[in-house]
């Protein structure tokens, strides 16, 4: 069939089905199948006005001879079952802000001598604990659990804190943390993290938090969407401190002003996920802002 011959009535004169079809019952008989003479008839096959489905096999995974087998440790095989128990049991969401870093960077920097005089390293890990309980105070409902016929708020606040280790993660927990000034939680994270790594942590001492910090910025991840630790209703991620270009202005926040200025400042984004069924858009933004309020504005 010499298509060049048919005409083309879909887009752009394309050929379509239906012009095939026309067009090979419009052919003279000579054309369209008779047979010529020295050469036996060959049916040509029937045109199917359905798709055609092609069965394709299905793709083999890898030889086991090609693979490395690497059994489960305990931490990694309950660092698994939890992350799924999570993402089957809460209504996940996440809201990210940014955070100007350089009144927090110039505090740490001023304490840190006289911290380490003390035996304690200074981190930011107790600035963004202590912003943290600033935002539970401003929406207690972040404090809490979700039950199918109530909402459980706690009066205390237990923060725990993730910390990397081998084979995974463990999250200790600061006990009352509101009820700690800076000095003290470093004093709390230093130890915390100390004892996770070298394997002496009581199983006391990984149980019953009720808010969870992660820094996952420590390993240059700007912003990431952390899974809620069950039974919490929530968790803060904090990307990593890079200087960047800001906008600082006086006056209207979005409108045009002589004032404006370009500033390199250290920020940082600050991601909040949070269980949909605890708390709305609007209650998660409020906590994300008193956080963020927080740390642009410490007076430590």
């Amino acid at each position: 069939m010499d298509l060049t011959q048919a005409a083309g009535t879909g887009e752009g004169g394309r050929i379509t089905r239906k012009d095939v079809q026309t067009f090979a019952a419009a052919r003279p008989a000579s054309q369209s199948g008779a047979p010529m003479p020295g050469r036996p008839h060959v049916e040509a096959p029937a045109v199917s006005a359905e798709p055609q489905i092609v069965e394709r096999p299905a793709l083999s995974p890898p030889a086991l001879s090609e693979s490395d087998i690497v059994p489960l440790t305990a931490l990694r095989r309950s660092i698994a079952a939890h992350m799924v128990l999570s993402a089957q049991t809460a209504a996940q969401a996440t809201t990210v802000m940014e955070a100007d870093m350089t009144a927090v960077v110039l505090a740490r920097e001023r304490l840190r001598a006289e911290f380490i005089r003390q035996g304690v390293r200074l981190t930011f890990t107790p600035f963004f604990v202590q912003a943290i309980v600033a935002g539970l105070r401003a929406v207690p409902e972040a404090n809490s659990a979700f039950r199918d016929d109530a909402l459980v708020i706690h009066k205390r606040v237990h923060v725990g804190v993730a910390v990397a280790v081998p084979d995974g993660l463990i999250v200790p927990v600061i006990r009352d943390a509101d009820e700690k000034n800076l000095l003290g939680l470093a004093r709390a994270v230093n130890d915390l993290a100390d004892r996770s790594r070298n394997g002496r942590l009581t199983p006391e001492e990984v149980q019953g938090g009720t808010f969870t910090l992660t820094n996952h910025g420590v390993g240059g991840s700007l912003f990431a969407t952390p899974i809620i630790v069950q039974p919490q209703a929530d968790i803060l991620g904090v990307g990593a401190i890079h200087k960047r270009p800001v906008v600082l202005s006086r006056g209207d926040a979005l409108l045009p002003d002589a004032a404006d200025a370009i500033a390199i400042r250290p920020m940082a984004y600050l991601s909040f996920t949070f269980d949909h069924r605890v708390l709305d858009g609007q209650g998660a933004d409020r906590f994300l802002a008193a956080v963020k309020r927080f740390i642009e504005d410490y007076q430590g």
